[in-house]
């Protein structure tokens, strides 16, 4: 017979139910209160008992559920935690309505009385499993998750990323950049996930140099030592689900020979690393004879082993890595980029998986508060191609600061799930989830207007840019004409080349830089108006689908829209300063302060309720500081065309025309600030 959900519903918990379980069991409870919360029952005579949720022990394999009824209780039939978790989410966002991601998109639940479940209902995965075995987020660069709580508990945004990597289908997590994360690997394993470590922290063991300052990290002189710490590190997680990070690195995120040059060639290096990745391979192996090793493939550590130079155990987990932007080639860094293949060989008889960014911080072009700029349809046909590769065994996604990256997140947790997606029905299905079927089309056109309208700084379908590109490239074309205007800014060089475009002069990177920014800022202005325009026609008759497109894809593009007309305005300012034209550079390098003070003004604007102080700590893309650096630049273009003494722009913008050429005494009134003089020549120059 068919049964009903209802507020009296409630879940049956087995006493030996671990902790991971009753985190899922909170979180479903929470979801019926919302779904049934407002219920009206009537009077006694008319009220129905909700049937009871149950949980049973079944033998199934690792991981997997099956949801059923079952003498008028919905069981949830499972072999081990997360089995058990998964199922009780599957109830949330099949029967309840609840999505994966309803907190990042403050989805809307509309009380209701009850839910009917037929009788005939089966919630289980699909047969063979997921697509990956070991998947889920690496919190990096979280920067703006640490600085925000939700009702006054900074944990418990830690806690709904843990939620959404488990709704997701997810098992892994790094939670958090390095020791930064220390303080969230207890709720992490809690909650039943498996945890990885970064690759500048193998095993999550205690920094070197942390541990024994002032003794310099050599290899082999300080074996004892390093081992030490390893053991430390494999104690404290051993007894939990873990997916151990081998390898050896210097003491950050470079490598050891930076700091050792006694290892100058790449047969040293690649020993050095191979006997390290031996010795704590075996270090892991003899508290946990079944744990999962991994070794990132990253930076230097590729470089070897595509050289035959780095060896490991076959059942290593060999984790290659995308640029930060999608593709799977070796990342760009400072003016390097070969491109290196970094996909998994389909011949490659070991374990392989992938580390791969949602979001990326490179301080030059990447995207780190705003998505991906890439074509979708390009992320899916590279994974799909990591899968025919073989890549099938751990999949750490950088996810950052969750919220920004939803769409991209969502997309590829379908992947790992399925292995396969359709990116136009997935980009409605997804509208629809979350917009409502009102907005799909406003919210589609969103999705693909953002990533169309990027800028192409080169000729691959990666090379698109992100916020970062409309920030720190800025920054340095402005420090750089502070520092000598007479030179190139040598950490630039990666662009015009990317751009095959000679540049051998700081005007030449100026001119090509406003030759990418300009139409950019003109494209961005459009499309945030036509955006604009759509969502208020939402407004009357869906005001939470309104919001919610202001809080992420249009506010995505207004940060866009202010950056690049910040960054085309900061351009004009130095080519007039280069034209020792110093009133125009000044003025431009006013509007470009304006611009970007307006940026961080749209992401402080969409703060309400849970979001309130969300984007307050935004400091490493930190458009503010592009402002600030603005405004410096303001400081010193005004004392080279108005200094020492400071009275002739006075003269010019605020004193009327039958004065500014009578010179009795310089000025009589104090000097007004950079500001004021910037407002006067506003006043003076636009209509």
């Amino acid at each position: 017979m068919n049964i009903v959900l209802n507020h009296s519903t409630t879940v049956i918990v087995p006493n030996d139910a671990p902790a991971s379980v009753q985190y899922a069991v909170e979180d479903i409870q929470r979801d019926l209160a919302n779904v049934f919360g407002s219920c009206d029952c009537g009077s006694a005579a008319n009220f129905t008992a909700g049937a009871t949720i149950r949980l049973k022990h079944e033998e199934l394999p690792a991981e997997r559920y099956r949801v059923h009824v079952a003498d008028g209780d919905l069981v949830v039939e499972a072999g081990d935690d997360l089995g058990w978790v998964y199922g009780l989410y599957a109830i949330s966002r099949e029967l309840l309505g609840v999505k994966d991601l309803w907190f990042w998109n403050d989805q809307h639940i509309e009380p209701i009385d009850s839910i009917t479940v037929p009788d005939a209902t089966v919630l289980e995965p699909k047969a063979g499993g997921d697509a990956v075995r070991y998947k889920g987020f690496f919190v990096n660069d979280e920067v703006l998750l640490e600085d925000w709580s939700v009702n006054n508990d900074p944990n418990l945004p830690w806690r709904r990323v843990f939620e959404t990597i488990l709704r997701l289908g997810g098992n892994t997590v790094i939670p958090g950049s390095g020791q930064r994360g220390e303080s969230h690997l207890a709720m992490a394993r809690a909650m039943g996930l498996y945890i990885n470590q970064h690759h500048a922290t193998p095993l999550g063991a205690t920094m070197f140099s942390e541990a024994y300052p002032g003794v310099r990290a050599r290899w082999p002189e300080e074996q004892e030592r390093f081992e030490a710490l390893w053991r430390e590190a494999i104690e404290a997680g051993h007894d939990g689900r873990t997916i151990w990070t081998l390898g050896f690195r210097g003491q950050g995120d470079s490598p050891f020979w930076a700091a050792d040059p006694r290892y100058d060639t790449d047969e040293s290096r690649g020993q050095v690393m191979s006997e390290v990745i031996r010795r704590q391979y075996e270090l892991v192996r003899e508290a946990n004879p079944e744990a999962p090793c991994s070794v990132y493939l990253y930076g230097e550590a590729m470089d070897l082993y595509r050289k035959g130079l780095l060896h490991f155990p076959d059942d290593v987990i060999k984790i290659w890595s995308d640029n930060g932007f999608g593709r799977m080639v070796s990342r760009r860094q400072g003016n390097w980029n070969p491109r290196i293949d970094a996909m998994p060989s389909a011949a490659d008889s070991g374990r392989n998986g992938i580390y791969y960014h949602a979001s990326f911080y490179d301080l030059q072009a990447a995207n780190h508060i705003t998505p991906l700029c890439v074509d979708p349809r390009h992320i899916v046909d590279e994974l799909q191609s990591v899968l025919n590769n073989g890549g099938n065994d751990l999949w750490i996604i950088n996810s950052s600061n969750v919220k920004p990256h939803a769409f991209m997140l969502d997309l590829i947790a379908r992947m790992w799930r399925d292995g396969q997606v359709d990116v136009d029905a997935f980009e409605r299905e997804y509208a629809a989830a979350y917009y409502g079927d009102a907005a799909v089309d406003t919210c589609v056109a969103g999705i693909e207007g953002y990533r169309k309208e990027s800028i192409a700084y080169g000729p691959a379908w990666d090379d698109r840019a992100g916020e970062q590109f409309l920030n720190h490239v800025p920054r340095m074309l402005a420090v750089q004409f502070m520092r000598d205007r007479a030179a190139a800014d040598s950490e630039l060089r990666w662009m015009c080349e990317a751009g095959h475009i000679e540049a051998t002069s700081l005007a030449d990177q100026v001119r090509y830089y406003a030759s990418l920014v300009e139409p950019a800022a003109e494209r961005y202005r459009r499309l945030s108006c036509q955006l604009e325009a759509s969502t208020a026609a939402l407004e009357a008759d869906h005001p939470r689908a309104a919001r919610l497109l202001r809080d992420s894809i249009l506010l995505h593009i207004t940060v866009y829209r202010h950056c690049s007309a910040g960054a085309a305005s900061l351009c004009r300012a130095l080519l007039a300063g280069f034209e020792g034209d110093w009133q125009h550079a000044f003025y431009y390098a006013g509007l470009a302060r304006e611009s970007f003070l307006a940026a961080n003004a749209a992401m402080r604007s969409r703060e309400h309720g849970k979001w309130r102080n969300f984007w307050r700590n935004d400091c490493l893309t930190d458009v503010k500081q592009t402002a600030m650096v603005c405004e410096a630049l303001m400081g010193q273009l005004r004392a080279i065309g108005d200094g020492p003494h400071y009275y002739q722009w006075k003269r010019d913008f605020l004193y009327p025309e039958w004065e500014k050429d009578v010179m009795v005494i310089m000025n009589m009134e104090n000097h007004e600030s950079d500001q004021e003089i910037f407002e006067a020549m506003k006043t003076a120059w636009q209509e």
